[in-house]
């Protein structure tokens, strides 16, 4: 490997991020309706679950903020947030509130438990590890480093993909990881994974990204294989 090159990982290795990253099922349920689950939701009483197109939405996923071991930025003075998308199709290129919808709350006290079928996906609570050494993919680590001496390079390439951990699993922080082409890390926030147990899947196995600006405003893009 080319000092050039072993400098560039180096650098990037500098620029590794911490990440929480979810562990689904395989403990006990809680009874505080409040925690993460997939597949269940809470809001204010008198809430009722968000409609598109004539129809319920499902809560795909639940997140309690204070459990999170890494926080972004993002997050801030958010207490707990539910993703809801639709029954029918993937919200693919659809702004926040079509197809899709994130509800955010700054106060847990008087959430209550919404009546939503999840359908055919089955509800889990998910628990949250803490990870610092989270890696971007080839495309998204250019916005980082230069990786043309890397590229130039067999050994460094092959150290770049494996000697860097990357977690593909639903993950609070961290970097996108992407499937087909480069993510995006500009107001990057978290991803949810294609989950086996719950029995949810993005298309061929795929991935939904989450990304919130500074001004509260929600996208998501999608990557699958």
């Amino acid at each position: 490997m080319t000092p050039h090159a072993a400098h560039v990982l180096e650098d990037l290795r500098s620029r590794l991020r911490p990440a929480a990253v979810a562990r689904v099922g395989g403990f006990r349920p809680p009874e505080d309706p409040t925690t993460s689950w997939f597949c269940r939701a809470v809001g204010l009483p008198g809430e009722t679950v968000p409609q598109w197109q004539g129809e319920p939405m499902f809560p795909l996923l639940q997140v309690r903020v204070s459990e999170l071991p890494v926080v972004p930025e993002a997050l801030a003075g958010i207490a707990l947030l539910v993703l809801f998308l639709n029954r029918h199709e993937y919200p693919f290129d659809r702004p926040h509130g079509e197809g899709w919808l994130i509800r955010e709350y700054t106060r847990l006290e008087g959430l209550v438990p919404l009546q939503a079928d999840s359908g055919p996906f089955r509800p889990f609570p998910v628990a949250w590890n803490r990870v610092d050494d989270d890696a971007p993919g080839w495309e998204d680590a250019w916005e980082l480093v230069d990786l043309g001496p890397v590229n130039d390079d067999e050994a460094a390439s092959n150290a770049f993909f494996n000697a860097f951990s990357r977690y593909g699993g639903t993950k609070f922080g961290g970097y996108p990881t992407e499937i087909q082409h480069g993510v995006g890390l500009q107001d990057y926030v978290f991803q949810v994974a294609s989950e086996e147990k719950v029995g949810w899947m993005w298309a061929d196995n795929g991935r939904g990204y989450f990304f919130r600006t500074p001004s509260g405003d929600w996208r998501w893009a999608c990557q699958f294989y």
